[in-house]
Formats: structure tokens, C-alpha cells, sequence
């Protein structure tokens, strides 16, 4: 027979495996640091773990494009274009002497009331003399 003690323990060991078989716990990531770097050679920026977080959080960004495309590129700032789906972050004036401006063009989809991000891409362009004058994953000098 269980005594008081342990059936309580039991029913709290049984409700949290109901809990987690439910899906009601969260194992995604509570922050988001930007896309990793180095980006990729070229240039396809994974966004499953960006989703993984913003399913995780609770935050008005979700609910616009633009600010969704922010978060994704943790950009201090820049200039957002919001084409239906396509967002384009435009970075310009950089503080670096071989890359002249960076783009992020994202594919986003509505969840519901949210914005998720279904594909991303980085793209820079070179100082005259550094590299490419066009927009390209392709690294500058």
C-alpha cells in the first residue's frame, strides 16, 4: 500500500510524463544569438533552429514580417523591404574595410497569426578594390 507520500510522488511523476508526451514541455532554445558564423559558402542560412526559438517565446516581433526578419538577422539596424512573403534586410556602411554592405533575403510563411521563416540566404558586397561589387556569398579580400 502507498502511503500519502508516495502516491502524491507517483501522481506528480505520471502527470509530468503525460506533460512532455503531450508536448507541453518546450526543448527549444530560449535565446537567439543570430545565424552561426562563418555563414555557409553559399550563403543558405539553416533557420530550423530559429523556428525551434521563436516557438519557445512569446513576443510581438512574431506578428510582423519585418521585425521577424530583425530578429532572424539579430541586425542592429538596416533597411527592411517586405514584398508578401520576401523580406530583405539591407545593411550598408559596415565598419570593415573589405566588405561594403551585407543582404539577408528571407522566404517567410504564416503560422496561424505568426511569421515563421522558411528559407534564408546572406549575401555581401566588396569595397572597390576588396572583391565582387555585386551581391554574392563569395568572400571579399
Amino acid at each position: 500500500m502507498l502511503t500519502p507520500m508516495r502516491r502524491l510522488a507517483v501522481s506528480a511523476l505520471v502527470f509530468a510524463i503525460g506533460v512532455a508526451a503531450c508536448g507541453g514541455t518546450s526543448s527549444g532554445p530560449t535565446t537567439w544569438e543570430g545565424p552561426p558564423r562563418p555563414f555557409p559558402d553559399d550563403g543558405v542560412l539553416a533557420v530550423d533552429e530559429f523556428n525551434d526559438y521563436a516557438d519557445t517565446v512569446d513576443g510581438d516581433w512574431q506578428l510582423d514580417p519585418a521585425r521577424v526578419a530583425l530578429e532572424f538577422t539579430q541586425a542592429p539596424s538596416g533597411d527592411v523591404t517586405v514584398d508578401g512573403d520576401h523580406v530583405t534586410v539591407l545593411r550598408g556602411n559596415l565598419e570593415d574595410d573589405s566588405v561594403r554592405a551585407e543582404r539577408y533575403l528571407l522566404e517567410l510563411r504564416r503560422d496561424g497569426d505568426e511569421w515563421r521563416v522558411d528559407s534564408a540566404r546572406w549575401e555581401q558586397r566588396c569595397h572597390v578594390g576588396r572583391g565582387h561589387q555585386e551581391f554574392s556569398p563569395e568572400l571579399c579580400v
